[in-house]
């Protein structure tokens, strides 16, 4: 009879105990990263219980709820300190971790919390420039970072690319380059390095190269822009990698040549252009087979404050476009078909910035 009674006291103990870290659970994954890593301090059950990968998911789904924008302005080359700008309601501005040095750093790509950042670097040899980047993963939220290793050098800047496994910190970085000192034959190049290994790979020469580093990242497939030649003619098609590292060329449409910028729409890969027939106003197409190239258009719309050629940067957030210029931020409601203007916190209008779209996470940088 004592055995069957210490029993089932242990036995609701259990449970009291998991409903309890269930409720903890439910109420600390709403809480913003800030204060989750207070709260880690607090003993170490809540440790183990916000550092586990099941906590970290349910926290990155509810935050995914209120989602924002990362401006990076960029600062002059003598300055020390680096500032990072998140809009999600609130306005806040942050240094960057890892980027608390002279050189000039640029941000990529955001996904999932985790932000690639590069340092350009270029060191010239007697007869040839050799182009170094220095690439970094940074989680903004929880201030760590991580350096990758250094990689070959390139005569040409290398363009990057970063796929994110969906839901995890696992991520691959995609670099093309020139190699220095080689032929023409083998100028296009691709090299992968892995946050599993923690180390590059050669994939050898690719057919096709990004003509620069911008690019989304969409369910761990890899989409930049590339050109290439046809009859005499430049055609703009975008390049796609996805984790696998199989590579394909989707066509774009032919009304979505002007002024055009890859975004991710709904999980989809979209475009925003600008109209083929009208200056003033922009097309958002979405991808629906990406085998046969098939784009059915979201939206179109007159741009009543800010020229399509003038937009330097376009992201999305659910219904919300951003379209940015040097000066001028405006954001555009695809449900209202409104447009409001966003106002700087600080006197960054004078310095160039890019935006980003963002969401906290407790990702961490290595795997």
């Amino acid at each position: 009879m004592d055995d069957l009674c210490n029993e089932l006291i242990c036995s609701r103990n259990e449970n009291l105990f998991e409903l309890e870290n269930n409720i903890a659970i439910n109420i600390l994954s709403r809480l913003p990263v800030k204060s989750l890593m207070i709260c880690k301090s607090v003993s170490k059950h809540w440790w183990r219980l916000i550092s586990g990968p099941d906590f970290m998911r349910l926290q990155l789904i509810w935050s995914q709820e209120n989602p924002g924008y990362l401006f990076y302005p960029y600062a002059c080359r003598c300055h020390s300190e680096h500032f990072l700008t998140k809009i999600d309601g609130k306005k806040t501005t942050e240094t960057l971790a890892g980027c608390n040095n002279r050189y000039f750093r640029n941000m990529i790509c955001s996904f999932n919390g985790l932000i690639c950042c590069i340092k350009h670097e270029g060191i010239r040899f007697r007869t040839r420039r050799s182009h170094r980047q220095d690439l970094y993963i940074s989680n903004p939220a929880t201030r760590e970072f991580q350096l990758l290793p250094q990689s070959r050098g390139s005569e040409e800047s290398p363009k990057i690319g970063v796929a994110f496994y969906p839901r995890t910190s696992e991520y691959k970085v995609f670099r093309f380059f020139s190699p220095v000192g080689k032929s023409h034959e083998t100028r296009n190049v691709c090299e992968v390095y892995s946050s599993i290994n923690g180390s590059w790979k050669g994939t050898g020469c690719v057919a096709h190269s990004p003509w620069s580093s911008k690019h989304i990242c969409i369910n761990g497939t890899v989409y930049w822009f590339i050109r290439s030649k046809k009859d005499g003619l430049s055609i703009v098609s975008i390049l796609a990698v996805d984790m696998v590292e199989n590579f394909s060329v989707i066509s774009i449409p032919e009304e979505a040549t002007r002024h055009t910028f890859l975004v991710s729409f709904e999980g989809c890969l979209s475009l925003v252009a600008g109209n083929a027939f009208n200056k003033s106003r922009f097309d958002m197409w979405i991808l629906q087979d990406s085998k046969k190239s098939t784009w059915i258009r979201k939206c179109s719309d007159d741009m009543p404050f800010l020229s399509i050629g003038r937009v330097t940067h376009v992201a999305v957030q659910k219904n919300e476009i951003l379209f940015a210029s040097v000066q001028q931020y405006f954001f555009y409601n695809m449900c209202s078909k409104t447009w409001r203007e966003f106002n700087w916190v600080h006197d960054f209008r004078k310095k160039f910035s890019i935006p980003l779209t963002y969401t906290e996470s407790l990702l961490p940088c290595k795997c």
